[in-house]
């Protein structure tokens, strides 16, 4: 085979390589881990600057791409060895993506730099092995190859090594919802934050503390809270700083929509009601220990509350308060309040017929959550903890 030929097999080869690469890289740090790289950011500047989702991507791919060149000039990797000038790149990114979820300890995850470090051993291996070899696998390269079949291994080396970087980055649904949603309320956008993870099942209790502080700063907590999936009951109303906590957000954001009291160590519900009885609460406290008592089924004590907050036949009472009347009515032989709505009562039998349809558990739930799931009668029987 020809120089000129050789050479130009190889800078297609590479060409080939450098396009895959720097479109998996850019989509996966665009689309993918834009809200973990916000995080990274803010924290390691401690609040300084903030990452441009676009720009980020763009210049991490640059210096990821600009490291492989320099990589692929110092060990000349050619044939079928080419994608593994790759592995540095790669390595990196896989650290960059790396943060472990529970992000007390530091952000980067030891278990994934550990990987990073396997990556970059093996990396060597294969320098070592091809610098020793060098001659035999030019000429194998050059000889006993063809041009396509290099470009496939290359491209399989790629695929398997991308692999790698998105099943050991961090990829937990839940955590990129929270990591979204106070993106979203660093800059004050509730409406685009509520939008977060909706439609999916998962949950964890910070980030039903983060959608009751959304709704409430929205005006919406009666009216939508039990529209999501919840967890933690009334304890995931205000951060612990344990189970219940923000990444980044101010945690002092939310407690200062409720008090200028400090939280300490009482659970949310007795500091809810000892700012609500001492004088110290924000008309927002309100809504938050409605909706506590009805997070922990306690109908009871919501409706002793509710009877002098809210005027009961104003068609103005949030939707999930009327849901909880109806329920807390139907339920108890002697009620202190009997509510009556037409509009819900007539819901409710249509909720209790639906549940005789069904004798098997699992299909019933199924089937009252498809008409019945953004409801409190629904996470009252069928919610966290009932399932």
């Amino acid at each position: 085979m020809a120089r000129n030929d050789v050479k130009n097999n190889s800078t297609l080869l590479q060409f080939a390589c450098a396009i895959v690469f720097i479109l998996f890289v850019f989509i996966y740090l665009y689309f993918f881990q834009s809200d973990l790289l916000f995080m990274l950011q803010h924290v390691l500047s401690g609040g300084a600057t903030r990452y441009d989702r676009t720009v980020g991507a763009v210049l991490i791919t640059l210096v990821l791409y600009l490291l492989q060149i320099g990589v692929n000039k110092i060990t000349r990797f050619g044939g079928g060895l080419h994608a593994l000038t790759y592995v540095p790149s790669l390595s990196l990114l896989l650290m960059l993506t790396g943060v472990d979820t529970d992000f007390v300890s530091g952000p980067l995850s030891v278990t994934r730099l550990v990987l990073a470090l396997l990556f970059i051993v093996t990396f060597v291996l294969f320098a070592v092995i091809y610098g020793v070899n060098h001659k035999n696998c030019s000429a194998d390269a050059s000889g006993s190859s063809s041009e396509v079949e290099q470009l496939w291994k290359n491209l399989l080396t790629l695929s398997l090594m991308f692999i790698v970087v998105c099943l050991c980055g961090n990829t937990d649904r839940v955590f990129h919802y929270r990591l979204r949603m106070e993106r979203f309320l660093c800059s004050g956008n509730y409406a685009e934050a509520l939008e977060v993870g909706e439609k999916s099942d998962d949950a964890d209790s910070s980030l039903t503390m983060l959608r009751v502080y959304a709704l409430s700063r929205s005006k919406q907590l009666g009216d939508r809270l039990f529209e999501y999936p919840l967890a933690g009951g009334s304890d995931a109303l205000l951060p612990d700083d344990q189970n219940v906590r923000c990444l980044f957000f101010p945690e002092s954001n939310i407690l200062r929509n409720l008090s200028i009291r400090k939280k300490g160590v009482m659970s949310s519900m007795q500091y809810l009601l000892y700012i609500e009885e001492n004088g110290l609460a924000m008309k927002s406290v309100t809504d938050y220990i409605l909706c506590g008592y009805l997070l922990d089924r306690d109908i009871d004590s919501f409706v002793r509350f509710i009877k002098g907050k809210y005027v009961l036949s104003s068609p103005a009472l949030p939707k999930h308060y009327k849901e909880a009347l109806t329920l807390y009515t139907h339920l108890r032989a002697n009620p202190i309040l009997v509510f009556h709505n037409e509009v819900m009562d007539a819901d409710y039998s249509d909720f209790q017929k639906l549940e005789k349809e069904y004798g098997n558990e699992l299909e019933r739930m199924s089937q009252v959550r498809d008409v019945y799931g953004d409801t409190y009668w629904f996470y009252y029987f069928y919610g966290e903890d009932k399932k």
